[in-house]
């Protein structure tokens, strides 16, 4: 036995513009709900990735925060992981927080959007 396809959308345009001009067939009707159920199905699928997505852009946005933490030394706030913070003191560059890495994270993710 072959399973039947889901409808097309023009299918179920047409079942529509049918359902105009009298009452469907029982056939008419099955076809009908495959279709709304195929597209329900389609656009819960959608929204989970796009949940899933969101939660993993938060949780990279909380790593990146704390491995490119401020550190306050004086007048300046720095960034720990960029500036080679040690605890005492900084080796290298100092890199105002935030960071080139962290901006650019933050343009690439703005926080609305992973929200």
């Amino acid at each position: 036995m072959s399973r039947r396809q889901a409808p097309t959308v023009t299918q179920l345009r047409n079942l529509a513009d049918r359902a105009d001009r009298g009452p469907l067939r029982p056939e008419e009707v099955q076809r009908l709900r495959a279709g709304i159920d195929r597209i329900a199905d389609r656009q819960q699928a959608a929204g989970a990735v796009g949940a899933a997505w969101s939660n993993r852009v938060q949780a990279l946005r909380r790593r990146l925060v704390a491995i490119h933490r401020p550190v306050r030394q004086r007048d300046i706030t720095a960034c720990a992981e960029c500036s080679g913070w040690t605890g005492t003191r900084y080796v290298g560059r100092v890199v105002a927080w935030p960071c080139p890495t962290l901006d650019a994270f933050t343009e690439t993710f703005p926080a609305k959007e992973a929200a």
